[in-house]
């Protein structure tokens, strides 16, 4: 689906240089990406973690401005272990967990399926964040999942890739399997609003 964009500096230009005298929190633009289609892939251990299909490029219209990021997904992996999720500003991760250096994954977020079998219906994942991106250029911004079981390397611990034991198909916008009524239920969506600083 195309992305659906409201943006106040495509309006009239008397609402467009309103923007001026708007009080800091202002909504300036709104652009969405909503996005339908099951995508399966079959990564590896220690693998690159799964692009969700839904993405958004949004360009500010200050380097003041703030980004107010709301994501929800539907997905699922192959087994029974805990799903890191990375939120990426031009491939760059942020807002990145920063627990000590014992921790296997540093991730946005970490999630879980309570029972797994390829019948099962998809689990949700949703958050919100507000980026400062100190930047008036094209942004986008991105999430990645997949499997976190298994030993990472020091340098992968931080960044969006897979356990050692990951070897198992992940799912945006469904289950894995691919002929049950129900595997294609679960749909995914990111909306990013430009907030005037």
């Amino acid at each position: 689906m195309p992305l659906t964009k409201i943006n106040t500096r495509s309006l009239s230009g008397a609402l467009a240089s309103s923007q001026t005298t708007q009080p800091a929190g202002s909504v300036l633009q709104t652009v969405q990406d909503w996005q339908a289609a099951k995508a399966i892939t079959s990564p590896g251990a220690n693998s690159d973690a799964v692009t969700c299909p839904a993405s958004v490029t949004i360009t500010p219209s200050s380097a003041s401005s703030k980004i107010l990021i709301m994501f929800h997904g539907s997905w699922q992996f192959g087994n029974n272990n805990d799903v890191g999720f990375w939120l990426l500003r031009d491939g760059t991760p942020i807002g990145t967990s920063t627990g000590g250096a014992s921790e296997n994954n540093k991730a946005f977020a970490v999630s879980c399926q309570f029972v797994y079998n390829s019948y099962s219906p998809g689990a949700p994942i949703s958050f919100n964040y507000l980026d400062s991106p100190s930047s008036t250029s094209a942004i986008t911004y991105s999430v990645k999942g997949l499997g976190i079981q298994g030993a990472k390397t020091s340098a992968n611990k931080s960044l969006p890739k897979g356990g050692a034991s990951n070897a198992e198909e992940m799912s945006w916008g469904g289950t894995v399997n691919q002929t049950d009524a129900e595997s294609s239920s679960g749909n995914m969506v990111m909306i990013c609003q430009e907030i005037k600083g």
